[in-house]
């Protein structure tokens, strides 16, 4: 499933110069301004490989005939899953790869601040960042038609991210579930041991399990349609 997810996006044309677009961006930005920023742009490319991953394999069509085979329905799901994953770190490390050459190449003022070191860090931090929002995705796209999963997404985000009510009992209900559904991880100081990160990494993978369970549930129990909706 996962190597299937892989051929589906990276065959598609258009996925691959949206792809190479926010490549070319994001070297453009390491050449100038160096890893401050970290893969800011980089990370977009996550909404672009997850979202409809279910879906729009339920509206062609497609999975239906991919379950008429000897496979569970987690299996496939847990396979996207991976591929989306999988994906994501090819394009992350291509776009490394790309910056560390066109920066020493072309910008040596800013090579010193991009060693290949740094660029694993920088790496490694988008991809953790990554992982979190496309089990959310996949979560969505397991019962939402279409890219509708990227709206639920962002739908998700505003509601807790909702603006500081001097202290009211709504915004105290929305930083509850900010914390804890959504939570921010510095990974760097997560992967140095710091405390405060390291709670905050715990609450990521607690939030990233219960996404996960909730999409194998929903899609277990999901009557598919048959032929295109």
């Amino acid at each position: 499933m996962a190597r299937r997810f892989i051929r589906q996006k990276f065959g598609s044309p258009g996925l691959v110069v949206a792809l190479a677009v926010l490549a070319l961006i994001e070297t453009f930005g390491l050449s100038q301004r160096g890893g401050a920023n970290g893969l800011a742009i980089a990370s977009f490319a996550i909404f672009i490989l997850g979202a409809g991953s279910v879906s729009r394999d339920v509206s062609s069509g497609a999975l239906q005939m991919i379950l008429s085979r000897p496979i569970r329905r987690t299996q496939y799901l847990f396979g996207r899953y991976v591929g989306i994953l999988v994906a994501f770190a090819l394009f992350l490390v291509f776009t490394s790869l790309l910056a560390f050459v066109v920066v020493h190449l072309a910008a040596p003022g800013a090579a010193a601040e991009l060693s290949p070191a740094r660029l694993a860090v920088l790496t490694g931090e988008t991809f953790l960042s990554g992982a979190f929002p496309a089990a959310i995705l996949l979560f969505f796209s397991t019962f939402l038609p279409g890219i509708a999963d990227l709206l639920g997404l962002l739908i998700l985000y505003m509601v807790v991210h909702l603006p500081d009510s001097a202290g009211s009992v709504l915004w105290r209900v929305t930083e509850a579930a900010r914390e804890n559904m959504v939570p921010d991880v510095s990974w760097n100081e997560a992967l140095r041991g710091q405390g405060t990160a390291l709670a905050a990494a715990g609450r990521w993978v607690f939030a990233l399990t219960v996404y996960l369970a909730l999409a194998a549930v929903v899609f277990s129990r999901r009557e598919l349609p048959y032929g295109n909706d």
